[in-house]
């Protein structure tokens, strides 16, 4: 197994890193911290361009919107609010979760965001005028991981157990609830055949069949260490998963490849750039760092 040690490490933020995502245009990079900003990074260069006083509590996740305009991210202050790029202003404000909100995301084309909460529910919003549309009562405890499909067709939430729901109506497919600690993390692979569950101390992977609305259970992967979070690569080939350390899973031997070591404490968010060649990782530690998929493409 080889083992990487990293080419960038991004020091600015005054806390624990939370959450990190490139923009899909692959030219900078977002994160979001226990300090309450976000910080846009340029890539591969790692400069800091721009921060954010962006939220009054954690901010738990950032991502870029598709057409790279907007930043959208969500914070234990209950709410979810987007922000314009090209000046750091707020655009809008999603209120009307009663708890910290731990994730959110974006699904066709920027048109619909989804947002999960330790108040035991989904939001789906309007993504254009911030509208709320449909509140999910999935009945899995405080909502902790979310993951929409490519063809947005799927949704899969995770807290005490994992749920998949058809999406947007929110017809239950999938129901499991065979775990000792919740889910952390959830990812669907890029070409939409695999969904993968991040059980954090239970130190496994999870590895879910997708076929049309079908999802089965296709195996897991045992883990020394804890997984927090999971991303798939862009082939679809390997996942990426990040607790002590980052490792890279060759999904078709169920091996890691490679490990990625250089952070001082635990690993919260992974994310790869579209092009497949450049790991970045958000710690506790206060840092973001970056790696060189290359060698391991």
């Amino acid at each position: 197994m080889d083992v990487n040690k990293p080419i960038k490490t991004l020091e600015g933020h005054s806390d624990g890193v939370l959450s990190v995502s490139f923009s899909p245009c692959g030219k900078f990079l977002v994160s979001g911290s226990e300090d309450n900003t976000i910080k846009l990074w340029s890539v591969p260069d790692g400069i800091n361009t721009n921060t954010i006083a962006a939220h009054d509590g954690n901010v738990h996740c950032v991502l870029c919107s598709p057409d790279c305009a907007t930043i959208i991210s969500a914070s234990w202050d209950k709410t979810v609010k987007i922000w314009k790029i090209a000046d750091c202003s707020l655009e809008r404000a999603l209120e009307g979760h009663d708890a910290g909100v731990n994730c959110v995301l974006a699904a066709e084309k920027g048109a619909v965001l989804v947002s999960a909460s330790d108040d035991t529910t989904a939001k789906i919003w309007d993504g254009k005028d911030g509208a709320l549309k449909t509140t999910l009562k999935p009945v899995l405890g405080d909502v902790k991981a979310a993951a929409i499909s490519p063809n947005a067709r799927l949704l899969a939430l995770g807290g005490s157990e994992l749920k998949v729901f058809s999406f947007p109506d929110g017809e239950l497919l999938k129901d499991n609830s065979d775990y000792i600690y919740g889910v952390r993390g959830l990812a669907f692979s890029p070409d939409g055949s695999k969904l993968a569950a991040a059980l954090g101390m239970e130190k496994k992977l999870q590895l879910w069949k997708i076929n049309a609305v079908e999802v089965d259970l296709e195996g897991d992967i045992q883990d020394s260490d804890w997984i927090n979070c999971a991303v798939f690569t862009p082939d679809s080939k390997h996942l990426l998963t990040g607790g002590g350390t980052i490792k890279k899973w060759d999904l078709t031997t169920g091996l890691a490849a490679a490990v990625f070591e250089g952070h001082s404490d635990e690993i919260y968010s992974v994310a790869i750039s579209p092009d497949g060649k450049l790991i970045a990782s958000a710690s506790n530690d206060g840092t973001i760092k970056l790696w060189n998929n290359t060698v391991h493409a």
